[in-house]
C-alpha cells in the first residue's frame, strides 16, 4: 500500500516524542609486529560457549576492548559465565574482559514467563551500554522502575548499574522492535531505526528517532520514506551526524530523491540522510532480489553488506550472483559514488570497521565457496546453515587480507558482529552440535550461543 507522508503527531514516552588508492598502513610497534608473525591472522583468540537456551543475541565492544553480550531466554539454565542466572525467561546481559574473562552478568526475568526481545545494542565512548527491544509483560523491571509493555530503551553503566530505562509508543501504529541503535557522540544522542507495519500488511515503513543519552528523553521521530513500503535493517552514524541507512523495499518507494522501482519481491537500498533525516542521496541495487543487512561508516565511505539473487550493475559492470550470493559494496558518503564491490559465499550478514584500514564481514557460505581468497575450510555434506565465514578486507580497495571458514555438525549461524579498535573481530552466533574453532573440540546444546574473538 502506498503512503504519502505529512506532519506527524506522535506520543513518544521516554524515547521521546573510480580508482581507489589504498591508504598507507598505520605504524605498528615492533613488539606487535613480532607477535603478529607468531600468530596467524584470523585465528581464534578465545571462544566461549554461552550456556543457554536463548535467542536474540547481540554483541558490542567498548574502546578498551571489553565485550558486552545480551541474550533473551525462555527456559531456566541461562549461564553467561558467572553461574546460572535466575528466572525461567527474561533478558541476560554480560561483560567480558579482552582476554575473555567474565566480569559480570545479570538477568531481568519476566513474571509470566514470556520471552522479551533485545533487537539492538550499542556502547558509547565512556563504556555505557544501551539496549533496545520489546516485551509483552504488563511491566518489566530492567534494573529500575517497571517499564510498561511494548518497546523499551535502557542504559547501563560499565559496571552494569542501571542508569535509566524508557518505553515508547505510537498510538494506532504497530511498531516493531528497533532494528538498529547507534550513538551520535558529538551531539550526545542515541539514534534508533524503528520499522512499523501497515494495517493488514507484512511490511510498512520506518522511522528514525533521536533521544538524549543522559536521560533517554525523546527529541525527534521522523519517517525514512515519503512514499512506499520498506524495512530498515541497518544504521550507522558519521562524525558529522549524517546517517547511513540500509534495508530493502518492495514495489515503489521514495526516500526523498525520487521513486525507486523494483518488480522483484524485494530489492536492497542504501541511503544517506542529514542529522535531521533530510534526504541526501539514495541508491537501489537495480536487478538484485534480496536485501541489505548491515552498514558501517569510516573515512568518508559507506560499507554495505547483504545478500541477493539475480544481477545488478556497479561501476558499469554487471554483478551476477551464483544462485544467491553475499555482497559488500563501498560508496562515497558525500555523493553516493560507487567505489568497489565484492560478492561471494551465500550471504553477508554483518559488517564492521576497525582503526587499521580494514573492514570485516561475517556471513554464511556453501561448502566449496571462498570469501575473496582461497576456498574456505568446510565439512563434507554440510549446508550454509552450519558454515560461517569471517573475512577481512582492505577498506580502500576491497582487497582480501584474510578469510576463515568455521563449521559444525549441527548449526552455526552468523549473528551480531563488533570490531575492536585494534582490529579484533568479536561475534556471537547461534550454535549447536560439535565443532573445533581453533581451541579444541566443543559441543553446543540446542539453543546455545557462541562468543568468538579472532586475532586481527
Amino acid at each position: 500500500m502506498g503512503r504519502a507522508w505529512s506532519l506527524w503527531a506522535v506520543v513518544w514516552l521516554g524515547l521521546g516524542c573510480g580508482a581507489v588508492v589504498e591508504p598507507p598502513p598505520p605504524e605498528v610497534p615492533l613488539e606487535t609486529r613480532a607477535q603478529d608473525m607468531r600468530v596467524v591472522r584470523g585465528s581464534t583468540r578465545h571462544v566461549r560457549s554461552l550456556v543457554a537456551p536463548g535467542s536474540g543475541r547481540t554483541v558490542a565492544v567498548d574502546r578498551g576492548g571489553h565485550t558486552f553480550v545480551s541474550l533473551t531466554y525462555e527456559r531456566p539454565g541461562m549461564d553467561l559465565g558467572g553461574g546460572v542466572l535466575p528466572g525461567d525467561a527474561g533478558i541476560a546481559v554480560a561483560r567480558y574482559a579482552p582476554d575473555g574473562t567474565h566480569l559480570w552478568s545479570k538477568s531481568f526475568p519476566t513474571r509470566r514467563g514470556t520471552r522479551p526481545t533485545v533487537s539492538a545494542m550499542t556502547v558509547d565512548a565512556a563504556g555505557h551500554l544501551y539496549l533496545a527491544g520489546e516485551h509483552q509483560e504488563p511491566s518489566l523491571r530492567l534494573g529500575g522502575a517497571p517499564v510498561p509493555k511494548g518497546l523499551f530503551l535502557v542504559k547501563y553503566a560499565p559496571d552494569g548499574t542501571h542508569v535509566w530505562s524508557r518505553a515508547a509508543t505510537l498510538p494506532g501504529v504497530k511498531l516493531l522492535p528497533p532494528s538498529a541503535l547507534v550513538v551520535d557522540e558529538p551531539r550526545g544522542h542515541l539514534v534508533a531505526a524503528v520499522n512499523f507495519l501497515d494495517p493488514g500488511q507484512s511490511l510498512g515503513a520506518a522511522l528514525i528517532g533521536r533521544a538524549r543519552v543522559e536521560d533517554g528523553l525523546g527529541l525527534s521521530l521522523k519517517p525514512v520514506a515519503t512514499w512506499g513500503q520498506l524495512s530498515v535493517t541497518g544504521l550507522a552514524v558519521e562524525p558529522s551526524g549524517h546517517l547511513a541507512v540500509v534495508g530493502y523495499f518492495v514495489g515503489e518507494a521514495d526516500l526523498g530523491g525520487g521513486p525507486m522501482h523494483t518488480a522483484l519481491p524485494r530489492s536492497p537500498f542504501v541511503a544517506r540522510f542529514s542529522p535531521e533525516v533530510r534526504h541526501q542521496w539514495s541508491r537501489a541495487l537495480d536487478g538484485a532480489e534480496g536485501m541489505a543487512l548491515g552498514v558501517a561508516v569510516e573515512a568518508g565511505r559507506f560499507f554495505v553488506v547483504g545478500e541477493y539473487a539475480g544481477s545488478f550493475s556497479f561501476r558499469g559492470k554487471p554483478q551476477p550472483a551464483e544462485g544467491r550470493d553475499g555482497f559488500i559494496a563501498a560508496y562515497s558518503a558525500a555523493n553516493g559514488g560507487e567505489l568497489w564491490v565484492r560478492h561471494f559465499a551465500e550471504s553477508a550478514r554483518a559488517v564492521a570497521v576497525d582503526g587499521q584500514y580494514r573492514v570485516v564481514v561475517v556471513g554464511q557460505f556453501r561448502p566449496g565457496d571462498s570469501a575473496g581468497g582461497a576456498q574456505l575450510a568446510s565439512r563434507a555434506g554440510g549446508t550454509p546453515d552450519n558454515h560461517l565465514f569471517v573475512a577481512k578486507l582492505y577498506w580502500g580497495s576491497g582487497g582480501h587480507e584474510w578469510s576463515r571458514g568455521l563449521f559444525s555438525d549441527g548449526v552455526l549461524r552468523a549473528g551480531s558482529l563488533a570490531e575492536t579498535r585494534s582490529g579484533e573481530a568479536v561475534l556471537v552466533s547461534d550454535w549447536e552440535g560439535s565443532a573445533d574453532l581453533g581451541t579444541g573440540p566443543v559441543r553446543g546444546t540446542p539453543g546455545s550461543a557462541l562468543l568468538l574473538r579472532l586475532v586481527r
